[in-house]
């Protein structure tokens, strides 16, 4: 609809235009240059950009198929073309993000969604969903803005980032500047039979400025789950996804 619109308008510019163009108002290079801006103009496609600040308004969407996130919760999709957005908004203190989901960084925005799921966390997650590139669609936890995600981790208290590392192993690193959750997610994940290592700096999580830390007290985990073990979580039948959840659900209910 929004894209019908569009191309009325410009139809109608187009008309105005030609007009101009009959009674000798436009010189002979400025009617091809007119004419040309036109053919740019029908034949865009609005997209969205990635980059830093800017996020556009889109329609709204069915919830995912399968969504079992209680039935209470409205599970609010918005698309953008390149990129989906999200959201599951609970009564709960506690945020699960996803902010390189989808063909990003596969198997972070399923992991995300089965932990709140189980236990009614709210939910967040940025989605790629090109055919190719959606590495282009990473934006630094440092600088990611987008309006919900702020919002959601501002009225947190407790806030788990989900990303994924490179690693064909099975490991996971752990960071954020909640540094006593973050000891209590590595002692579960350990108790669970999973790899936990020490983050390299760069993967720590521990600016400020990480949408992880942005929350009401400060600080939250950050999960670098490497592909290898992302791998697995994408099998329908896997076993290590039910087992992480249960582990992060565990550290959960028993945060500091």
């Amino acid at each position: 609809m929004q894209k019908a619109s569009f191309i009325i308008q410009i139809w109608i510019l187009a008309k105005r235009v030609m007009k101009m163009i009959n009674i000798g108002i436009f010189s002979r290079p400025k009617r091809i240059l007119t004419c040309s801006c036109l053919l740019i103009l029908l034949f865009a496609e609005p997209t969205a950009t990635a980059s830093g600040a800017t996020y556009l308004e889109a329609r709204e969407l069915p919830p995912p198929q399968g969504a079992t996130l209680d039935d209470e919760v409205n599970i609010n999709v918005k698309n953008f073309g390149d990129y989906e957005i999200r959201t599951g908004v609970t009564d709960s203190k506690i945020a699960v993000i996803a902010i390189h989901g989808g063909k990003i960084e596969q198997g972070t925005s399923e992991l995300a969604y089965a932990l709140s799921a189980r236990n009614h966390y709210n939910y967040y997650t940025y989605l790629g969903v090109k055919n190719k590139d959606n590495a282009s669609l990473h934006i630094p936890s440092a600088q990611f803005e987008e309006p919900a995600a702020l919002a959601m981790v501002a009225q947190s208290e407790t806030t788990l980032s989900i990303h994924g590392c490179s690693g064909a192993g099975e490991f996971t690193y752990i960071g954020g500047l909640d540094t006593p959750l973050a000891g209590k997610v590595k002692d579960a994940l350990t108790e669970y039979g999973f790899t936990v290592l020490d983050a390299p700096k760069h993967l720590a999580g521990l600016s400020p400025d990480n949408i992880v830390n942005r929350n009401q007290n400060g600080g939250g985990v950050q999960l670098e789950i490497s592909k290898g073990l992302r791998a697995q979580f994408l099998d329908a039948d896997s076993s290590q996804l039910t087992r992480y959840v249960a582990a992060l659900s565990e550290a959960l209910d028993n945060r500091p």
